[in-house]
């Protein structure tokens, strides 16, 4: 691979490098997400809404103000969804058990690996073909969805390991509070309820932070290197910039809920619990997770890149200190 156009970056750099890319190629990312994921997003709405009880815009009977339609949904149910569900078991368990396998298992993988590969050839100056990029990534589709099965099961392992420990200390204390001669006032035992709740979300996400981000470049590697997991080669690469990466992903996830919450919340106002309201939270989803993508795929590359010269820089000095010794053996001689 040619690096030649690409050096390492920090946070501001890999954001501004994402814009850039997104920008010049906007038609054919938006196009690869809008073709794997969109289908799956649209599928998901269709199956949690009754199509019959909501209007194609606002109807005259909503509200006109955001505050309004946000208290009405909190106060009544929300007529974009299914009633049947519930009763229509049928639709929850094809949600469950084939669009949303589908989405994470397929579309998601295949669209970050395309968009991964236009990224690179973007970077190193290469001609971006979309449909390239899908031929190549659907050559490995069946590893890629294999080691996102796995690494999906390791971080939800580690999620339940969490709340089984958390469980267990909250009825260990739980008990000793209602022994007979606990010292422990029932507001005490509120306090610590309390905060052994706050503890296990800020816990929860720490951790599992963590460990997404250590193994969560596994795809790369899968789909470049042709490797089983990847889950190791992620862990060797990210070794030592977790906190970069870590910053970098906060502020995508800040900018994203911004953009995403700020057009959803108007087209809330616009065009009320509607069809084309939910349209365009699918089309804005399509919009937005093509340049976080990008800086994903950036930021693979900005590891492999470190890691790369690394490795070149340690094999230059074992070099140097074999050249070193072999002089120094050959002066005694």
């Amino acid at each position: 691979m040619n690096y030649s156009q690409f050096k390492p970056m920090g946070v501001g750099s890999l954001l501004d490098r994402s814009f850039s890319l997104y920008r010049h190629h906007f038609v054919q990312f938006f196009l690869l997400t809008l073709l794997l994921l969109g289908p799956c997003l649209l599928m998901q709405e269709v199956l949690m809404t009754d199509l019959d009880s909501v209007p194609l815009v606002k109807s005259d009977e909503e509200s006109s103000t955001f505050w309004e339609i946000w208290q009405n949904r909190l106060v009544e149910p929300d007529p974009a969804l299914n009633d049947n569900v519930g009763d229509n078991v049928g639709l929850l368990l094809l949600n469950l058990l084939v669009i949303v396998p589908l989405t994470l298992l397929f579309a998601y993988p295949l669209t970050l690996s395309a968009t991964l590969l236009m990224t690179r050839a973007g970077v190193t100056g290469e001609t971006i073909s979309m449909k390239a990029a899908l031929k190549q990534a659907l050559s490995r589709v069946w590893p890629l969805a294999g080691s996102t099965f796995v690494f999906g099961l390791f971080i939800s392992g580690i999620l339940v390991i969490l709340t089984v420990l958390f469980m267990v200390v909250g009825i260990s204390i739980v008990g000793m509070a209602t022994v007979d001669d606990s010292d422990l006032s029932p507001l005490a035992l509120i306090g610590w309820l309390i905060g052994g709740y706050i503890a296990l979300i800020i816990t929860v996400v720490l951790v599992s932070s963590f460990f997404v981000i250590r193994w969560g470049f596994y795809l790369p590697v899968v789909l470049l290197d042709h490797e089983g997991l990847g889950i190791g080669r992620s862990w060797k690469i990210t070794k030592g910039n977790f906190w970069r990466l870590a910053a970098l992903y906060l502020v995508m996830t800040v900018i994203y809920t911004i953009f995403s919450g700020g057009i959803s919340a108007l087209s809330l106002v616009v065009f009320g619990t509607s069809i084309l309201s939910k349209l365009i939270q699918v089309l804005v989803s399509c919009l937005l997770m093509p340049w976080m993508m990008i800086v994903y795929a950036l930021s693979y590359l900005d590891l492999k890149l470190r890691y790369e010269g690394t490795d070149v820089e340690a094999l230059l000095k074992r070099q140097a200190a074999a050249s070193a010794a072999a002089e120094l053996n050959g002066s005694h001689d």
